[in-house]
């Protein structure tokens, strides 16, 4: 190869090592393309307590006469809002409900809350879709199209009732909380057929002086005379027996919301929420529960027009 052949060939070798250099710059430059590509990418997010030992309410405040919601973060669970990437946003989506007060685009907003301990005063409470406009249409899932979960965040005082939404999308109802403390509020709700759990917390003034979990037992009271028994069943489910007298009176079990029982289930710390029915006649339900942790499980049910309540706690390892 002559000179000037050999000097054309070397002067293309380096013209092709600088724009590969160039280029690998522009790819690792943190104020070049890659931040042009994080702000695409990211976004910035704008009268009977049920302490498991008995029930007996009527229909719309089972547990206990009262009701709560929500709005907000949920204190346990981290921010509500931020700024946040492709895996903030996978990780949210896998979380477990109730743990934020705004998913997919919907936001709960307290708008008041009871703030004196045995005082009765209104709850209102709205859902704010993601044109940051109050949400009118629900579905209605298990009769009603709102379930409004209150329990206090040592898993006591736990509450389950139905608010009534006025005409311009605010839900209303008047609850007494029994006890100063930090209570979590729980809007279950279906949209369009898609079921979110939004949370939030609310401070009650006073002397706090929490509780203990209780621990695991296999028979709870739910009130006037009736036991229930909590026993094994298939993976991933839980089924529970109703006693009177010692017999076993499940099969009198009549409707409630549309279904033989509810079961709630909170997680002791960040109180995610689970909220589960049973398939058919008996009280058995499928739990898919998180992870390892404590948690306390509140079974409804309705026997002789009343709705009953009993606690159960559970402990699953890691």
């Amino acid at each position: 190869m002559s000179v000037a052949a050999r000097l054309s060939a070397f002067a293309l070798l380096l013209a092709a090592v600088f724009a590969a250099a160039a280029l690998a710059g522009g790819l690792v430059d943190p104020d070049g393309a890659s931040d042009a590509t994080g702000t695409a990418h990211g976004a910035t997010a704008t009268p009977h307590d049920t302490d498991g030992t008995h029930g007996g309410a009527s229909a719309d405040a089972h547990g206990a006469g009262g009701a709560s919601d929500a709005a907000d973060h949920g204190a346990d669970a981290g921010a509500d809002h931020g700024t946040a990437g492709h895996a903030d946003g996978t990780a949210q989506a896998a979380a477990p409900p109730g743990l934020t007060a705004e998913q997919d685009g919907y936001r709960l907003v307290l708008d008041t809350a009871p703030r004196t301990v045995g005082v009765t005063a209104p709850l209102r409470l709205r859902i704010l879709g993601p044109d940051g406009r109050a949400v009118r249409r629900f579905d209605v899932a298990h009769a009603r199209r709102l379930h409004l979960v209150v329990v206090r965040r040592d898993l006591q005082h736990f509450r389950h009732v139905h608010p009534v939404m006025g005409t311009d999308g605010t839900w209303s109802i008047r609850l007494a909380l029994p006890a100063a403390g930090t209570y979590r509020l729980y809007a279950d709700t279906t949209i369009d057929g898609v079921q979110r759990t939004l949370g939030t917390d609310v401070q009650l003034p006073g002397t706090f002086t929490p509780r203990p979990v209780a621990r695991p037992a296999t028979l709870a009271d739910a009130g006037d005379g009736l036991q229930v028994r909590r026993r094994p069943g298939p993976a991933g489910t839980v089924a529970f027996d109703v006693l009177r007298d010692g017999r076993v009176v499940t099969g009198e079990l009549e409707d409630h919301l549309g279904a033989r029982g509810h079961l709630v289930t909170l997680r002791a710390g960040d109180l995610a929420y689970l909220h589960t029915h049973p398939a058919g006649d008996q009280l058995a339900f499928g739990v898919e529960l998180p992870g390892p942790g404590t948690y306390r499980s509140w079974v409804e049910f309705r026997l002789d027009g009343r709705v009953h309540t009993a606690a159960f706690t559970e402990v699953v390892s890691g």
